[in-house]
Protein backbone atom coordinates (compact mmCIF):
# COMPACT_ATOMS: atom_id res chain seq x y z
CA UNK A 1 0.00 0.00 0.00
CA UNK A 2 3.11 2.33 0.61
CA UNK A 3 4.54 1.63 -2.51
CA UNK A 4 1.38 2.96 -4.29
CA UNK A 5 1.10 6.21 -2.46
CA UNK A 6 4.67 6.64 -3.25
CA UNK A 7 4.46 6.24 -6.89
CA UNK A 8 1.33 9.01 -6.41
CA UNK A 9 3.42 12.01 -5.01
CA UNK A 10 5.73 14.12 -5.71
CA UNK A 11 9.27 13.30 -5.90
CA UNK A 12 11.10 15.24 -3.55
CA UNK A 13 14.66 17.20 -3.48
CA UNK A 14 16.17 14.21 -0.83
CA UNK A 15 14.64 11.94 -3.44
CA UNK A 16 16.37 13.49 -6.26
CA UNK A 17 19.80 13.34 -4.49
CA UNK A 18 19.14 9.73 -2.84
CA UNK A 19 18.84 8.29 -6.69
CA UNK A 20 21.88 10.16 -7.71
CA UNK A 21 23.48 8.37 -4.57
CA UNK A 22 21.93 5.14 -5.75
CA UNK A 23 23.23 6.01 -9.47
CA UNK A 24 26.51 6.47 -8.51
CA UNK A 25 26.82 3.36 -6.42
CA UNK A 26 25.62 1.49 -9.23
CA UNK A 27 28.32 2.66 -11.79
CA UNK A 28 30.89 2.16 -8.99
CA UNK A 29 30.08 -1.63 -8.95
CA UNK A 30 30.08 -1.40 -12.62
CA UNK A 31 33.15 -0.32 -12.81
CA UNK A 32 34.31 -2.46 -10.13
CA UNK A 33 33.66 -5.80 -12.26
CA UNK A 34 34.82 -4.00 -15.55
CA UNK A 35 31.01 -3.74 -17.07
CA UNK A 36 30.73 -7.35 -17.38
CA UNK A 37 33.15 -7.08 -20.55
CA UNK A 38 33.10 -10.45 -22.44
CA UNK A 39 36.46 -11.35 -22.31
CA UNK A 40 35.72 -14.84 -24.30
CA UNK A 41 34.42 -12.11 -27.31
CA UNK A 42 37.44 -10.13 -27.15
CA UNK A 43 39.73 -12.79 -27.08
CA UNK A 44 37.47 -14.17 -30.41
CA UNK A 45 38.24 -11.16 -31.86
CA UNK A 46 41.91 -11.09 -31.40
CA UNK A 47 42.20 -14.41 -32.31
CA UNK A 48 40.27 -12.96 -35.77
CA UNK A 49 42.28 -10.11 -36.05
CA UNK A 50 45.88 -11.52 -36.34
CA UNK A 51 45.11 -13.90 -38.44
CA UNK A 52 45.90 -11.28 -40.64
CA UNK A 53 49.29 -10.45 -40.19
CA UNK A 54 52.46 -12.95 -40.62
CA UNK A 55 53.26 -15.05 -37.58
CA UNK A 56 56.05 -12.87 -36.47
CA UNK A 57 53.46 -9.39 -36.31
CA UNK A 58 50.64 -11.52 -34.39
CA UNK A 59 52.41 -11.53 -31.13
CA UNK A 60 52.65 -7.17 -31.13
CA UNK A 61 49.08 -7.14 -32.60
CA UNK A 62 47.37 -9.06 -29.85
CA UNK A 63 49.89 -7.39 -27.31
CA UNK A 64 48.25 -3.64 -28.72
CA UNK A 65 44.71 -4.79 -29.20
CA UNK A 66 44.64 -6.10 -25.68
CA UNK A 67 46.08 -2.67 -24.35
CA UNK A 68 43.78 -1.01 -26.46
CA UNK A 69 40.99 -2.45 -24.93
CA UNK A 70 42.61 -1.76 -21.23
CA UNK A 71 43.23 1.57 -22.15
CA UNK A 72 39.50 2.40 -22.83
CA UNK A 73 38.27 0.46 -20.05
CA UNK A 74 39.89 2.75 -18.09
CA UNK A 75 38.98 5.64 -20.57
CA UNK A 76 35.40 4.80 -19.44
CA UNK A 77 35.98 3.94 -15.69
CA UNK A 78 36.68 7.70 -15.42
CA UNK A 79 34.22 9.33 -17.78
CA UNK A 80 31.37 7.30 -15.76
CA UNK A 81 32.36 7.80 -12.57
CA UNK A 82 32.75 11.60 -13.36
CA UNK A 83 29.50 11.66 -14.41
CA UNK A 84 27.72 9.78 -11.84
CA UNK A 85 29.69 11.87 -9.47
CA UNK A 86 28.33 14.87 -11.57
CA UNK A 87 24.54 14.40 -11.38
CA UNK A 88 24.63 14.66 -7.42
CA UNK A 89 27.38 17.31 -7.29
CA UNK A 90 25.31 19.51 -9.65
CA UNK A 91 22.38 18.92 -7.55
CA UNK A 92 23.54 19.63 -4.48
CA UNK A 93 24.94 22.83 -6.20
CA UNK A 94 21.70 23.72 -6.93
CA UNK A 95 19.92 22.77 -3.90
CA UNK A 96 22.24 25.57 -2.01
CA UNK A 97 20.62 28.39 -4.48
CA UNK A 98 18.07 30.14 -2.74
CA UNK A 99 17.09 32.30 -5.56
CA UNK A 100 16.27 35.74 -4.64
CA UNK A 101 17.54 37.13 -8.10
CA UNK A 102 17.29 36.63 -11.94
CA UNK A 103 20.66 35.83 -11.98
CA UNK A 104 20.07 33.12 -8.70
CA UNK A 105 17.37 31.87 -10.28
CA UNK A 106 19.30 31.20 -13.02
CA UNK A 107 21.81 30.21 -11.88
CA UNK A 108 20.11 27.40 -10.19
CA UNK A 109 18.44 26.56 -13.36
CA UNK A 110 22.15 25.56 -14.80
CA UNK A 111 23.29 23.59 -12.15
CA UNK A 112 20.17 21.18 -12.43
CA UNK A 113 21.12 21.76 -16.14
CA UNK A 114 24.00 20.36 -15.94
CA UNK A 115 22.62 17.14 -13.57
CA UNK A 116 20.48 16.64 -16.50
CA UNK A 117 23.84 16.89 -19.22
CA UNK A 118 25.67 13.96 -17.20
CA UNK A 119 22.14 11.91 -16.92
CA UNK A 120 22.58 11.86 -20.67
CA UNK A 121 26.13 11.68 -21.13
CA UNK A 122 26.49 8.72 -18.87
CA UNK A 123 23.64 6.82 -20.71
CA UNK A 124 25.64 7.41 -23.71
CA UNK A 125 28.95 6.40 -22.53
CA UNK A 126 27.19 3.30 -21.09
CA UNK A 127 25.44 2.48 -24.71
CA UNK A 128 29.07 2.89 -25.80
CA UNK A 129 30.56 0.48 -23.45
CA UNK A 130 27.96 -1.67 -24.60
CA UNK A 131 28.24 -1.78 -28.03
CA UNK A 132 31.90 -1.05 -28.88
CA UNK A 133 33.63 -2.82 -25.56
CA UNK A 134 31.26 -5.81 -25.48
CA UNK A 135 29.71 -5.33 -22.39
CA UNK A 136 26.87 -7.25 -21.44
CA UNK A 137 23.77 -4.61 -22.48
CA UNK A 138 21.28 -6.29 -20.23
CA UNK A 139 23.55 -5.97 -16.55
CA UNK A 140 23.16 -2.29 -17.69
CA UNK A 141 18.91 -1.92 -18.03
CA UNK A 142 17.97 -1.13 -14.74
CA UNK A 143 20.76 1.62 -14.35
CA UNK A 144 19.86 3.14 -17.59
CA UNK A 145 16.09 2.99 -16.33
CA UNK A 146 17.77 4.59 -12.96
CA UNK A 147 19.33 7.21 -14.84
CA UNK A 148 16.37 7.99 -16.61
CA UNK A 149 14.13 8.51 -13.91
CA UNK A 150 16.33 10.66 -12.69
CA UNK A 151 16.66 12.57 -15.36
CA UNK A 152 12.79 12.47 -15.57
CA UNK A 153 12.85 13.69 -11.46
CA UNK A 154 15.76 16.66 -11.95
CA UNK A 155 12.91 17.65 -15.22
CA UNK A 156 10.31 17.89 -12.66
CA UNK A 157 12.37 19.87 -9.81
CA UNK A 158 13.30 22.56 -12.49
CA UNK A 159 10.03 23.00 -13.28
CA UNK A 160 8.46 23.26 -9.40
CA UNK A 161 11.40 25.95 -9.59
CA UNK A 162 9.46 28.24 -11.46
CA UNK A 163 7.56 29.17 -8.05
CA UNK A 164 10.48 31.25 -7.51
CA UNK A 165 9.67 33.78 -10.07
CA UNK A 166 6.96 35.33 -8.70
CA UNK A 167 9.19 36.52 -5.62
CA UNK A 168 12.38 37.19 -7.85
CA UNK A 169 13.65 41.00 -8.21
Amino acid sequence: MSDIKKSNRKESKLETIHTAYSIRKAVTKLAENNFYISETKIENIIAEKIKMFPDDEQKRIKDRTYEYFKQQIKHSTNKVIDYACGISQHLRIANTIFPSYMSEFEERRLEMDRAMACCNALQDELQYIGECLYADLNRFTNLVLEIQKEFNMIKALRQSDNRFLKNIK
